[in-house]
Parts: C-alpha cells; structure tokens; sequence
C-alpha cells in the first residue's frame, strides 16, 4: 500500500491537463498580469500559454483568468492556485540552491519609511549571519502588501499588525510612535506645548491616513490653525524638509536616529502603531530557510521607542 500523500500526488500527475510546466506558466502570468508581460513579441510562446491556462481551467473545473479590456484578469480562484503554485516552486527552488551551495532569493517588503530607519540599517547584520541569502526590497502600500504575502508574490512583510488575520504568520517587533519635528530655526522660542508649536511654523504633513486625522483633531480640540505649506506621500518627504529648515513635520521616531536633533524641537505625538513581521504560514512551513530567516529578522529589526 502507498500512503495516501503519494496516491493523491499519482492521481494529480495521472490526468490529463496539469503539469508542472502549466502551473509555472500560469504563476508567470500572475505575476506579469498578462500573457504578453511574460512572452513579449513571441506570438507562439503566448499561444502556448494560453492554451495551458485553458487546459488548466479546464483541469480544475473553475475560472482562472477573464477577460478585462484588452487584457486579461486573475480571478479570485486564479490568485489561490498561484499562490498555492508560488510556494511549491519557491520550495524547490530553495533546495535546488542548498543542494547547489549557491544564494537564494527572499522579497521583502515594506514601507518607505521602515526601509529606510529600520530594515536597511540592520540587513547587515542579518547578511553576515546568512551569507547565502539575496535580497529584493520592495514597498508598497499597506492594504497591496498585505495581499501580495498572503499570495506568496511577497516572502516577508513590515506591516502594522493591526491589519493581520489568521491566515498570516506574525512576529511583533514594538511600537512605532511619532513626533513633531520643529527646526528650532522656525521659531524664536520654545513653543510650550504640541498644539502651540502647530500653529507657529509651516508643516509638511501627511496628504491623509490616521496620524494625519490624529493631528487635525489636535488643532481643533486646542482651536489653533495649522499651516500647512506641504503635503507628503511619504514621511522620507518631510524628513528631508524639515532637514532643510523648510518646515517642521511628522516623522516616526525611527528617523529620529539620523538626525541632528540639536538642531530640531521634538513633540511627541499621541499616536503609535504596533509593527510585526509578517509572513504566508504555509510558506514558512515548506521552507526552512525562510522561517530561519524570519528569526533573524525578528531579533535584528525589534523596535525600540
């Protein structure tokens, strides 16, 4: 008698329609999000795709792409073989590189802002306890990383576990806090308190998100008027300005570290988030490596306020 995981993967592999190569041709286009973005300018190689993506739908009884425009569409069940796809292949290939002493790829990714003051000044440190590792740093916004790990397009992910399910493995890192960062250049004085010193110098803040709510209710709940000479899509923006002198802004405490801060006036912030790394589980389980990783990233990145 076989065990049952062996007869499963003979009647898997036994019937027409699936194959390996057509998996692999099918996470391709995922990821590229059309048959054109993984075969340009080879009209056989994109007739041959297609025809695996039907015999595939075909396979599994269900819709995997449709059509939208002029391109095409991953559905809903089309992204959970992918990812299902994604995680078998990235196994294999993290053996095929142990077996063949050479690198393998892990992508990571995360805001600007925790690049920048927490992932980059310590990948160091995690690269010389794991030579053998490549890294591929990407950002995103929080709600895109969120679903492109749960999908396997991303291994690791900085995010604010507020925002985790179930479906995530999970390591929290600390709180993230915040303070108003006023160049002391702006202002004749010290002001007494946050609300003041929101109303004596021009701001660059956040174009909107809740740190950006926090602040507005602040000013309101004090009645002082903001001026508000900039409004920034990333915080690494109005680190820079307030560099400058131009203006005073919001920055997580991170960016404290780098910078002059004889130079600034801190207020803190009432706000804060919890960071976590955060991971597919059913990916780390197929892959030592990556859960080894994790643990590195988990001691090397924990927050301090």
């Amino acid at each position: 008698m076989y065990p049952d995981f062996v007869v499963m993967y003979q009647k898997l592999l036994s019937q027409s329609g699936f194959s390996m190569e057509r998996l692999a041709s099918f996470c391709a286009v995922a990821d590229a999000g059309s048959i054109v973005g993984v075969a340009p300018r080879d009209l056989g190689r994109q007739s041959l795709i297609s025809r695996q993506i039907r015999e595939l739908e075909s396979f599994f009884g269900v819709e995997l792409v449709r059509r939208k425009g002029r391109g095409l569409e991953v559905t809903e069940t089309g992204r959970e073989l992918a990812a299902v796809g994604r995680e078998g292949f990235k196994g294999l290939s993290d053996f095929a590189a142990r077996c063949e002493c050479a690198p393998w790829s892990v992508r990571i990714v995360a805001s600007n802002s925790i690049s920048n003051w927490l992932l980059l000044p310590m990948l160091k440190r995690v690269a010389d306890k794991m030579p053998d590792v490549r890294f591929e740093i990407f950002h995103e916004q929080t709600r895109d990383m969120i679903r492109m790990t749960r999908e396997g397009t991303y291994d690791i992910a900085f995010v604010d576990q507020e925002s985790l399910d179930d479906r995530f493995g999970k390591l929290p890192l600390g709180k993230v806090g915040f303070s108003l960062v006023l160049p002391k250049g702006l202002v004749s004085r010290v002001p007494p308190d946050l609300a003041t010193a929101l109303s004596k110098a021009p701001l660059a803040l956040p174009l909107g998100g809740r740190l950006r709510s926090r602040i507005d209710e602040i000013a309101d709940q004090a009645g002082v008027t903001m001026q508000v000479s900039v409004g920034c899509s990333s915080y690494l923006q109005g680190s820079q300005l307030a560099e400058s002198g131009m203006c005073a802004a919001a920055l997580p405490d991170l960016a404290l570290a780098s910078l002059d801060k004889k130079r600034f006036h801190l207020f803190p912030l009432p706000y804060c988030y919890e960071l976590a790394l955060a991971w597919n589980a059913r990916n780390a389980d197929t892959r030592p490596a990556l859960a080894r990783l994790i643990g590195e990233l988990g001691e090397a990145a924990v927050v301090t306020v």
